[in-house]
């Protein structure tokens, strides 16, 4: 079992070390936009819930139309964890609070302020991905 679980872990960390495909701005623009993404999936899900209590007419087509949007933001949020955490050099406690926090409504954007304060107050510099003047 434990070398099945190393095995796991190095092809964990091999993935991560192949994910460098940004530059830090790139990557924190990419990150940025899926987190307004996800609260704004959040926000239309919530006013449709809100809209239905409300018992007003074609609540339901409002809310199959914004679970969608809000599911398609929600896996957009995570994909955008997935492919910029390398390039911002993320360790696993970032990673896996930027995962958890896309769970809750608008933590995503919680997150995001904590970030942009760590990102202003304690700048670290990010090499450019290999090949990418190509």
């Amino acid at each position: 079992m434990k070398e099945f679980l190393g095995k796991i872990g190095g092809y964990i960390l091999w993935g991560y070390n192949h994910t460098h495909w940004f530059t830090d701005k790139e990557a924190w623009f990419i990150f940025r936009l899926g987190a307004f993404m996800e609260a704004t999936g959040w926000t239309l899900l919530i006013s449709a819930i809100i809209y239905r209590s409300f018992g007003l007419p074609e609540y339901e087509s409002f809310i199959s139309v914004a679970g969608r949007l809000h599911g398609i933001f929600f896996v957009a949020y995570f994909a955008s964890v997935i492919a910029t955490a390398r390039s911002m050099q993320w360790g696993i406690w970032r990673f896996g609070s930027a995962i958890l926090l896309g769970i809750p409504p608008f933590t995503s954007l919680v997150f995001e302020q904590v970030m942009s304060w760590h990102r202003k107050h304690r700048p670290v510099y990010v090499t450019p991905p290999r090949d990418i003047d190509k």
